[in-house]
């Protein structure tokens, strides 16, 4: 082969002037009316860790991942996990994380005071809260959440 001979001009291939396929998504993405204040909040109470999962939750969760049984991030589980967000106190000392459950809806966690668990998981219709300090656990309608974690967690 010789290295000096001669080549083909560039030219288009046919499928490209003729052709139309599937685009890639755009990396810009339109905010929903609230969508700034959310990440604030979620900024002031988990830190950038939290709003990093939560983001990738989102994102990166569709229906079938994992072993293709697992449910992505569900709307009602998210809007009662931002709702309990506003008027929930973490001990300035907790380090909380944030989980996705199978079923889709937001787990968060983290260790009182005394370094005992404490977990609730935010579901659509009912949520379920864990204190590992009182060995309390019970699964309530999310009307009731807001009165029983006032309850429980007092500021």
């Amino acid at each position: 082969m010789d290295i000096l001979a001669p080549t083909a001009p560039y030219t288009t291939s046919s499928h490209f002037l003729s052709g139309t396929g599937d685009s890639s998504p755009g990396r810009v993405r339109c905010f929903e009316p609230g969508e700034a204040a959310r990440e604030r909040l979620i900024l002031s109470k988990l830190g950038k860790s939290g709003w990093g999962r939560w983001q990738y939750f989102r994102q990166c969760f569709s229906g079938g991942w994992g072993e293709r049984r697992q449910k992505p991030l569900s709307p009602r589980s998210q809007e009662v996990f931002f709702s309990t967000l506003a008027t929930l106190d973490i001990p300035e000392q907790a380090t909380p994380s944030l989980f996705l459950t199978d079923d889709g809806h937001i787990e968060l966690a983290w260790r009182d005071a005394d370094g005992r668990a404490v977990q609730i998981e935010f579901g659509a219709a009912t949520s379920e809260l864990y204190l590992e300090s009182e060995g309390f656990e019970a699964t309530v309608p999310n009307r009731d959440l807001p009165d029983l974690l006032r309850e429980r967690l007092p500021a």
